[in-house]
């Protein structure tokens, strides 16, 4: 019996991988992912030289910007919404995928000692900028999930605490007041 020349032998192989490969991308090509990204979408990303460039120069924000306007997020979450009907959650888990695959933080998450992506206290940026501006805190400081802020006696305490004696209507209102006080000038001599 003659022996298959080496060359022809790896072709064959090479060739039995190829149609392998394709019959199981037509078959799994919906449903496989890769670090929990569809392949059709990982084709999208290949196919685009700018995020191809944003991603291999490590500039997360243009790589952010440009899968923005390619819809891969909401081709995402479309292909995980059967799975997470529940949308912060879905949100949650599209962007622990980004952050997995790129190292994008969105503004709305921060990174917990676990390399787990947590939703920020959206009611926070709001009641902070007030409370400053009230005089009730002098700053703010985070850590391990929890917003704290520093009083003007220097006191430290979760911010949850000191919003619930002065929630948002009530520091308004001392800006207000504040705003409108005049200030006593000294008589004139």
């Amino acid at each position: 019996m003659a022996k298959r020349p080496k060359r022809l032998t790896l072709l064959s192989i090479g060739a039995g991988i190829a149609i392998l490969t394709l019959i199981l991308g037509i078959f799994l090509g919906p449903s496989l992912t890769v670090r929990g990204v569809p392949i059709s979408i990982i084709l999208t990303f290949l196919q685009d030289e700018p995020a191809r460039q944003a991603y291999w120069s490590g500039d997360k924000q243009a790589l952010h910007a440009r899968l923005q306007e390619l819809k891969i997020e909401e081709e995402i979450k479309a292909f995980y919404r059967p799975q997470i009907p529940d949308e912060i959650q879905l949100d949650q888990h599209i962007h622990q995928i980004f952050y997995d695959t790129t190292g994008y933080v969105g503004k709305a998450y921060w990174v917990n000692s676990q390399d787990i992506l947590t939703l920020r206290d959206r009611q926070f940026e709001k009641w902070y900028p007030l409370a400053h501006k009230a005089g009730v805190v002098t700053n703010s400081l985070f850590e391990n999930g929890t917003h704290y802020v520093i009083g003007p006696d220097g006191t430290i305490a979760p911010y949850q605490e000191i919003a619930k004696l002065f929630p948002i209507p009530v520091l308004q209102q001392l800006i207000e007041v504040q705003s409108t006080e005049v200030l006593p000038r000294g008589k004139a001599s």
